[in-house]
């Protein structure tokens, strides 16, 4: 640890502030300029996202545990001094991902880990440190540095989809579930502890099973974007329109789960302001973000997307799925009694782009039920949540739940252990 003694002497804490950050914004927006790539941009973006969220929550527990405190007055939220985070955050994001044309990012990060080692001491009065600290930036390091910088690069690269998806599902997650919530509370004051306090009724039994089934639904919506080669962040979009799944009901699912989790919690939870949150992204999911986000559309996409948005709602749902393009084919053997008996089920219930063929014809050698289109194949449970979505609305929602990654894989176990293990099929 290297320490400047003599920094307290003529940096007071107004001017420790203001340089932290001011000096990093001042950098990025120069290396903005520089950089013309929009992908590399958004990739920048998105890591600072993760490093506003990740540090925040790092630094709350840090105070708590002792690793450091703030001797800052004003300018708080959640007891953090709001400047020193949106430095922190900024040159731990923005500047290894913009300047990663003329320095590799892995040297980026060794430079900033130990620019925060010589800085952090030397930051007195506004930050004390005790002596254990450094557990506290090794923790800031691994959960908020490095993760940002991968996350930005394989966005910018567009390598590593799983990975990319499941962080965003962790920031967006995180964004929705905790930061807004917390920020609704630190405006009025209102402890977590109170909250708590007042949760357990019947009423909240039932609207955290809501808030489960709409969450699953918005997984459902990603991953569908997942399956066409993209992800929900604008910078990272699929390369494919995106009609199926939640999209073949309404053409904002994400937007619209999203608002409608806001105002479940803001229900649970007590707590007006997130009603108005939910009130105020509606508003700009509808208003500005809608304008631009249908105008790339019509421009990637022209007349596919135009035939799209005439037959879906921004926020009302379909009752029956729109079909757009080839549809879909589900696999049932003859002669498996169950399996066949499924086939008439579904049948039965006209279902929309959904075609019901004999697995006994398939080109494979199928030992399971099997659903296909030209992006994805599934198998078993997940086949059969995913053919439940081309009946209508109140299926479609019990398949997405029941297709859901994890929910799927403990469904299987429990059909097969029941008899619905794996058989062999004759093929035709």
């Amino acid at each position: 640890m290297i320490a400047l003694p003599f920094a307290g002497d003529w940096l007071d804490v107004s001017t420790v502030r203001m340089l932290a950050v001011m000096a990093p914004v001042v950098v990025a927006a120069g290396l903005w300029l520089a950089v013309t790539d929009v992908r590399r941009r958004g990739a920048a973006v998105l890591a600072l996202l993760w490093n506003l969220l990740g540090l925040t929550m790092i630094n709350v527990m840090a105070v708590a545990v002792g690793w450091w405190s703030f001797g800052t007055e004003g300018g708080d939220m959640f007891g953090l001094p709001v400047d020193l985070m949106i430095g922190w955050a900024v040159a731990w994001s923005m500047l290894p991902v913009l300047a990663a044309r003329w320095i590799r990012p892995a040297h980026s990060v060794v430079a900033l880990v130990l620019l925060d080692v010589y800085a952090m001491p030397s930051l007195t009065p506004a930050v004390a440190l005790s002596s254990g600290w450094w557990w506290g930036e090794a923790l800031a390091v691994v959960t908020c540095l490095i993760p940002g910088v991968v996350l930005a690069e394989a966005t910018t690269r567009g390598r590593f989809l799983g990975l990319r998806v499941v962080m965003q599902m962790v920031l967006f997650g995180a964004l929705l579930i905790v930061a807004i919530p917390s920020a609704a509370m630190a405006s009025t004051d209102t402890p977590w502890t109170d909250v708590w306090a007042r949760i357990g009724g019947p009423l909240d039994i039932v609207l955290v099973q809501v808030a489960g089934v709409v969450a699953l639904v918005a997984v459902s919506a990603v991953i569908e974007f997942a399956r066409h080669g993209g992800t929900p962040y604008p910078w990272d979009p699929p390369r494919r329109l995106v009609t199926s799944g939640p999209y073949a009901y309404v053409a904002n699912p994400m937007q619209l789960c999203g608002t409608a989790l806001l105002l479940v919690m803001a229900g649970i939870t007590g707590l007006p302001a997130l009603a108005g949150a939910a009130v105020a992204a509606a508003a700009f999911s509808s208003g500005l973000a809608a304008y631009v986000e249908n105008d790339a559309l019509a421009r990637r996409f022209g007349g596919e997307f135009d035939g799209y948005r005439r037959s879906v709602r921004p926020w009302w749902p379909r009752w029956r799925p729109t079909v757009c393009g080839e549809p879909a084919r589900v696999y049932l053997a003859r002669g498996c009694d169950p399996c066949s008996d499924l086939a008439g089920w579904l049948l039965d219930r006209r279902p929309a782009g959904l075609d019901v063929r004999p697995a006994e014809g398939h080109r494979e050698a199928l030992r399971r039920m099997r659903y296909e289109t030209d992006v994805v194949a599934v198998d078993g449970v997940r086949a059969f949540g995913t053919a439940l979505t081309h009946l209508n609305l109140v299926w479609a929602v019990a398949g997405w739940v029941i297709a859901t990654p994890g929910i799927a894989h403990v469904l299987q176990v429990l059909v097969d252990v029941a008899g619905g293990a794996p058989r062999e099929i004759a093929r035709d």
